[in-house]
């Protein structure tokens, strides 16, 4: 693991593998990059990875500026962090939850910077509001509280902004959320909205899987990283 001072906070990184295109991995609400190790040491045998933690969140510095973290602020943070670190595009974006959220904001925001998106469980601008939320409150003045104030804005913004370029994305979808049946045929309702995002949008469903497909599925996601590879012919 690597920490750069990046506007002002000093954020920890970690890059993997030695050749192919670079796969970002961004992490969900309050997470750090450990999430992703059953999936990640796998797939840097194909291309180079790049794992992060946001400020505030695991080795990261603290976060600075205002309590509600904004998705556009994530993905200037980001990019700033992938040109410092001699990571070029184009990028096959990996997001978990709300990870994935910030992940739909950098494609739309920085077309011309991605070749393919592949969605975890991800939070989605379709969200009803409210629909979604934790029901235990993120400590007030932490990172998740910021994060998840930042989520209602975001998704306002996002649908007013750019659209989603047309490029290719998975979306993967978890069964096993603990909740009503009404409730998850509505999570599946909105990810099935976030796969038609892009002409090349596909949904894939992975049944008995928790929110986390990361943990509980993790040849899934790697199975939909190497296929996005394929698409993009970033596999040779």
């Amino acid at each position: 693991m690597s920490r750069l001072r990046v506007g002002g906070t000093e954020i920890a990184f970690e890059k993997m593998g030695r050749a192919g295109p670079v796969i970002v991995f961004e992490s969900g609400l309050g997470e750090d990059m450990r999430g992703w190790e059953e999936v990640a040491r796998p797939l840097s045998a194909f291309a180079r990875l790049v794992l992060y933690d946001r400020p505030g969140i695991g080795q990261s510095g603290p976060r600075l500026g205002t309590r509600v973290l904004l998705a556009n602020t994530v993905v200037e943070q980001l990019a700033a962090l992938l040109q410092a670190i001699d990571a070029p595009p184009p990028y096959i974006l990996v997001g978990h939850s709300l990870g994935g959220f910030y992940m739909q904001a950098f494609a739309r925001n920085r077309p011309k910077e991605v070749a393919a998106v592949v969605l975890i469980d991800s939070a989605s601008p379709f969200e009803p509001p409210g629909a979604f939320g934790s029901t235990i409150l993120p400590r007030s003045g932490s990172i998740a509280a910021a994060e998840e104030a930042g989520f209602a804005p975001s998704a306002v913004a996002m649908l007013a902004g750019p659209p989603f370029p047309p490029a290719p994305l998975i979306v993967l979808t978890a069964t096993a959320h603990d909740v009503t049946p009404e409730h998850e045929a509505l999570w599946q309702d909105v990810q099935a909205q976030t796969a038609a995002l892009s002409p090349k949008g596909r949904l894939a469903i992975v049944q008995g899987s928790g929110h986390c497909i990361q943990n509980d599925r993790p040849q899934e996601v790697i199975a939909a990283v190497l296929a996005a590879m394929r698409e993009v012919g970033a596999d040779r």
